[in-house]
C-alpha cells in the first residue's frame, strides 16, 4: 500500500525520477536535504548524522541527512571527487511570495568533469571531461573543460589493450569519461581507464550519433560546416565532441557560451608520450604518492599565473616535433633569459594576473561575483605594463606576435575602467547582500544609500533617546530578518518598561519590544535596504553582461598571457639552474655534454655527477649499460629522456651543451610494477609494456629499457633480453636509438655481432669489501653485478651476505668449464676467468648431437599470430645468426 506523501516530497521523488543516477540536494529553507538511499550515501561519505523523519512512499521510516546551504562549497567537492553526480534541486521562487508549496526544480547536475565552482578545484590544472567513441578500431576522443572553455578533439586507430587511448587519457588527465554502452561493455578498455583513476559514466548512445553530434556542434558554434575546425571528415571525433558538449549542456542545463571553439589536433604535431612513459619519467606527477614535488614539472614550474601553469603542463605533455616551432619557443626563452631586468619586470607584472580563463568562464556561465570582476580588472591592468616591458623586444617572432595580439585588444582598457568605476575594491562574497557598487556610480543607488544611512543614524539616536527616557542603560536596538527591529530589555529591567512598549518576543534572559514609532521607521529603512540590494544586483548584472560581450578577446588575452608566463618562467628556471639552450637538428644524433637529471640534481648531497651522452644512427645507436644497482643507470637513462622532452617542449636543458635530433616518441620500461587486481604479475606487466615498445617504436624514437627479463627465471630472462636487443637493433633495418640497462653482463658480447651496439658501464671503485659508486658512465663493459655488495650496503645482515659470497664462489667454481670439456665446440669463455651459471643449463646436453638453439626457436614460432612480413624478418634474423656462426 502506497503511503501518501507531502507535496514537497512529491517534488523530491520527481527530481529523483528525472536524475536516477545522481544524489539529490533538495533545498528546504536554510538546508540542502537528502532522503532515502541518497541520505544514507551522503551521511556515510560526508560523515554527517543520519536521522529519520516521517515515512517514505512505502510507509517505511524516511532516512534524512542535510547540510546548511551556505556550506555546500565545503561538502559538495568531497562527493564529486569520489565520483558521484549531484543534482542541485533549488527553490525556484521566493518562499515569502509563494502561494502554497514553494516551486522547486533541478537547476544543474554537478559531475567530476563538469564542475564550474572554484571550490571544486584544488589547483590550477585543467578539469577535463573526456568523451570517447569508436567504430571498427577507429576512435574519436574529445576533451572539454567548461571552466576555461577549452575544447579539443582527435581521431586515431587503436586496438586492445588500448595503449593509444590510455596514453591520450594519461596525457590529458580527465576527471570523468563518458562513452556509449557499446564501449562500456569492453572490460579491457574500461580497465585501462580505471587504472588512470578516471571516473566512467555511460551516456545516451544517441548523443554519439554522427549526424546528431554534428548538429549539436554546428548550432552551438553557429556554423554551417565543421571544416574550419578541421574535423568535418573525422566522424568518430565529431561524434565524441558532440556528445561531450551535449553532456555538459544537459548537466548544466544551459548553453555554454564560454566554449567558443573546437580545436582538432593530430599525433604528427607532437612527440608521443604514452601513459607508461609519463608515469616512469614522472613528468607531471610523482610515481608514488600524491603531488608533483619529485616530478619534472615540480622543478620547472615557477610560473606566476594559473594560465601559465596549465600551458607549461601542456608543453611538457606535448613536446613539438617541428624544429622551426621548437626554435621559435627557444628564441623567446633565450631573449628573456638574456634580458634579465625585462624578465624581472614581466614576472612582477604577471604576479597580479589572476585566473582570467576561469574568471571569464564564470562570467559567461552566470555564477560570477563582484570579487571575480575585481580580479579580472586587476589582471587587465597588468596588460599595458607587460607591453611596456616588451617594447625593446626585436626580431623574436613569438614575443612580437604576443605583443601584437595584446595591443589589438585596446578596448579591454575601457572594460577595466568600467569595472573600476562600478565595483568597490573589496566587495563581499555574496552578490545578494549589497555593498558591491561604488558611491557615485548610480544616482538612484546613492539616494537609496543616503536614506538607508540616515535611517541607521536615526536608529542610533532612537536607542539613546529610549535609554534616557526609561533609565534602562543596557537597553539596545537589535535586528534580525524574522522579527525586524526591536528593543531588547533584560529581565531585571522589565519593571521599568513604559506602557507604550509592545511585547514582540520572549527570550531566556530578556524580552523584546517595539513601539509604533520604531515600526514605522523600520518599514522605511528596510524598504530602502531592500531596494538598494536589488538595484546593486541589477547593476552588477549589467557590468557582467558588458564583460561577457568581450569574452572572446578576454579568453585570447588570457591565452597570450599564459604563453608569455611560460616563456619567462623557463628563462628564469634556466638562469637559476644553469641550463643551456639546446641545438635542434634534423638528424638522429643526440649529443649531450655534462648532462644532469633536472630533478635528482637538486636532491643529491655533495653535488650531482654529470655525464656525457653521444648517440647516432650509424655506430652508436644502442647503448648497453651494465653496472651494479644503486650506481645510477636508471638516473642516467631518465635524464637523457627528460633532456630531450625539455628541449622539444621549448626549454633550456641541464647540460653544458646539447644537440638534439628530433625524437617522435619516447618509450620507457623502467621500475617494477604489478597489477595483481587484474591478474597481472610484475613480469606480465613488464612484457605488456615491452610489447607496446617493440611494436610501435620507429627509427626516430628513443627507447629506455631497464632490466628486461628480470621478472622470470634466469634462463628465460637472459634469452628474452638478448632477443630484445637484437630485435630493436634490427628493427626496420635501421634500428632505434635505445639505452638498455641490464645485470646480464654476458649480453655485452653482443656488441661484437651487432654493429650499432656499444657497451657502457657505471664506474665503481672497490676497496677491499667496500664499494664506491662513482656515478660516471664510461665506455666498455663490466663483468660483475656487485649484488652482494649492494645487499650489504642496504643493510642485509652480515651473516646473510657472508654466506651469499661463499655460495657465489661455489657456483663459480662448479661452472668453470675447461676447454677440454668442450672438445669440438666453439670456445665458451673469452678472457674472463669463468662464465657464470646464467649461461648454462646443467641438465642440458652439450654433446655434438645437441640440437642447435635455432631449431628450438623455429619450433616455438607461432606462425598463426605473425604477419608474413614478421615471419620473413624472423627467418632472416635466424639465417644471419647461422651464417655468423659459420653453419
Amino acid at each position: 500500500m502506497m503511503n501518501k506523501v507531502t507535496p514537497a516530497m512529491q517534488q523530491f521523488y520527481a527530481a529523483k525520477e528525472e536524475h536516477k543516477d545522481a544524489l539529490i540536494f533538495f533545498r528546504m529553507g536554510d538546508f540542502y536535504e537528502s532522503f532515502g538511499e541518497d541520505a544514507k550515501t551522503i551521511a556515510k561519505e560526508l560523515e554527517i548524522t543520519l536521522t529519520t523523519r516521517g515515512k517514505d512512499k512505502d510507509g517505511d521510516k524516511m532516512p534524512l541527512a542535510g547540510i546548511p546551504y551556505h556550506a555546500i562549497d565545503t561538502y559538495l567537492p568531497r562527493l564529486i571527487k569520489k565520483g558521484y553526480k549531484v543534482a542541485i534541486c533549488e527553490q525556484l521562487e521566493d518562499p515569502k511570495k509563494a502561494k502554497g508549496i514553494v516551486k522547486r526544480g533541478v537547476v544543474r547536475v554537478v559531475t567530476p568533469g563538469t564542475a564550474m565552482d572554484s571550490s571544486m578545484f584544488t589547483d590550477s590544472s585543467n578539469n577535463y571531461l573526456m568523451a570517447l567513441y569508436g567504430e571498427k578500431d577507429e576512435y574519436g576522443i574529445s576533451f572539454l573543460d567548461i571552466s576555461t572553455g577549452e575544447f579539443l578533439t582527435t581521431q586515431f586507430t587503436d586496438i586492445a589493450p588500448y595503449n593509444r587511448i590510455a596514453s591520450e587519457a594519461a596525457r590529458m588527465g580527465p576527471s570523468e569519461c563518458i562513452m556509449p554502452r557499446s564501449l562500456l561493455v569492453d572490460s579491457d578498455l574500461t580497465e585501462r581507464l580505471k587504472e588512470l583513476k578516471i571516473i566512467i559514466h555511460e551516456f545516451d548512445g544517441d548523443a554519439f550519433d554522427f549526424e546528431r553530434a554534428e548538429k549539436v556542434l554546428s548550432e552551438h558554434f553557429k556554423v554551417s560546416t565543421l571544416e574550419g575546425m578541421g574535423c568535418s571528415e573525422l566522424q568518430c571525433a565529431v561524434s565524441s565532441a558532440g556528445a561531450a558538449l551535449r553532456y555538459a549542456m544537459d548537466t548544466q542545463m544551459r548553453e555554454l557560451s564560454q566554449v567558443q571553439s573546437l580545436n582538432t589536433y593530430f599525433d604528427s604535431e607532437f612527440m608521443v608520450l604514452d601513459a607508461i612513459t609519463l608515469r616512469n619519467l614522472e613528468i607531471v606527477r610523482n610515481v608514488r604518492g600524491e603531488g608533483n614535488d619529485s616530478s619534472l614539472i615540480g622543478v620547472l614550474d615557477e610560473t606566476k599565473t594559473p594560465m601559465g601553469r596549465r600551458q607549461l603542463q601542456k608543453w611538457l605533455l606535448k613536446p613539438l616535433v617541428s624544429a622551426d616551432a621548437i626554435n621559435d619557443r627557444l628564441d623567446a626563452v633565450a631573449w628573456l633569459h638574456d634580458n634579465t631586468l625585462v624578465r624581472f619586470d614581466i614576472r612582477a607584472h604577471l604576479s597580479y594576473v589572476k585566473d582570467m580563463e576561469r574568471l571569464v568562464g564564470r562570467v559567461m556561465y552566470g555564477n560570477s561575483n563582484a570579487r571575480d570582476l575585481v580580479a579580472l580588472k586587476k589582471s587587465l591592468e597588468a596588460v599595458p605594463l607587460l607591453l611596456e616591458s616588451l617594447r625593446e623586444c626585436k626580431d623574436v617572432d613569438l614575443l612580437e606576435s604576443i605583443m601584437s595580439q595584446l595591443s589589438s585588444f585596446g578596448e579591454l582598457n575601457d572594460l577595466a575602467k568600467l569595472i573600476d568605476s562600478a565595483i568597490v575594491e573589496e566587495p563581499p562574497l555574496s552578490v545578494r547582500d549589497g555593498g558591491m557598487i561604488k558611491d557615485g556610480y548610480n544616482e538612484q543607488l546613492d539616494e537609496l544609500f543616503d536614506l538607508s544611512k540616515n535611517g541607521k543614524q536615526w536608529i542610533a539616536k532612537f536607542q539613546q533617546k529610549e535609554r534616557e527616557r526609561t533609565g534602562i542603560k543596557s537597553m539596545k536596538v537589535g535586528y534580525n530578518k524574522v522579527f525586524g527591529y526591536y528593543l531588547e530589555v533584560t529581565k531585571a529591567n522589565i519593571p521599568q518598561v513604559p506602557d507604550d512598549y509592545i511585547r514582540k518576543q520572549t527570550m531566556t534572559n530578556a524580552e523584546r519590544f517595539y513601539t509604533p514609532e520604531l515600526k514605522e521607521r523600520e518599514s522605511a529603512i528596510l524598504s530602502a535596504d531592500e531596494k538598494m540590494t536589488a538595484l546593486e544586483y541589477e547593476l552588477l548584472c549589467d557590468v557582467n553582461s558588458t564583460v561577457a560581450s568581450y569574452s572572446k578577446q578576454l579568453q585570447e588575452t588570457a591565452g597570450f598571457i599564459g604563453m608569455l608566463d611560460v616563456m619567462a618562467n623557463l628563462a628564469e628556471v634556466a638562469a637559476n639552474n644553469n641550463y643551456v639552450r639546446p641545438a635542434i637538428t634534423p638528424d638522429c644524433r643526440l649529443l649531450i655534454r655534462d648532462g644532469r637529471h633536472p630533478v635528482v640534481e637538486n636532491t643529491v648531497p655533495g653535488g650531482f655527477v654529470p655525464n656525457d651522452t653521444e648517440m647516432d644512427c650509424s655506430e652508436n645507436q644502442f647503448q648497453l649499460i651494465t653496472g651494479p644497482n644503486m650506481a645510477g643507470k636508471s638516473t642516467y637513462m631518465r635524464q637523457i629522456a627528460m633532456i630531450v622532452i625539455m628541449a622539444q617542449a621549448g626549454s633550456f636543458v641541464p647540460a653544458s651543451h646539447a644537440s638534439i635530433g628530433i625524437v617522435d616518441r619516447v618509450f620507457t620500461r623502467v621500475g617494477a610494477f604489478d597489477d595483481l587486481a587484474s591478474g597481472q604479475s610484475t613480469f606480465m606487466v613488464e612484457m605488456v609494456e615491452l610489447a607496446n615498445i617493440l611494436n610501435n617504436a620507429t627509427p626516430k624514437s628513443l627507447v629506455l629499457l631497464d632490466e628486461i627479463g628480470r621478472g622470470t627465471s634466469t634462463y628465460d630472462g637472459y634469452s628474452i633480453a638478448k632477443a630484445v636487443v637484437e630485435y630493436i637493433h634490427n628493427k626496420g633495418r635501421v634500428g632505434v636509438r635505445s639505452l638498455f640497462a641490464t645485470h646480464y653482463h654476458q649480453l655485452t658480447d653482443i656488441a661484437g655481432n651487432l654493429k650499432r651496439v656499444r657497451n657502457y658501464h657505471i664506474a665503481v671503485k672497490e676497496d677491499g669489501d667496500d664499494l664506491v659508486f662513482l656515478r660516471k658512465i664510461v665506455p666498455g663493459a663490466t663483468d660483475r653485478s656487485y649484488g652482494i655488495h649492494v645487499a650489504r650496503i642496504a643493510g642485509v645482515p652480515h651473516a646473510v651476505t657472508t654466506r651469499a659470497k661463499e655460495i657465489l664462489e661455489d657456483i663459480e667454481n662448479e661452472c668453470m668449464i675447461s676447454e677440454d670439456d668442450r672438445k669440438g665446440k666453439k670456445k665458451q669463455r673469452s678472457s674472463a676467468k669463468y662464465t657464470q651459471v646464467i649461461l648454462f643449463d646443467q641438465d642440458a646436453s652439450y654433446g655434438e648431437t645437441a640440437p642447435h638453439p635455432v631449431i628450438g626457436e623455429l619450433k616455438d614460432m607461432d606462425l598463426n599470430s605473425m604477419t608474413p612480413l614478421e615471419a620473413l624478418n624472423r627467418l632472416s634474423q635466424l639465417k644471419t645468426r647461422l651464417l655468423e656462426e659459420g653453419r
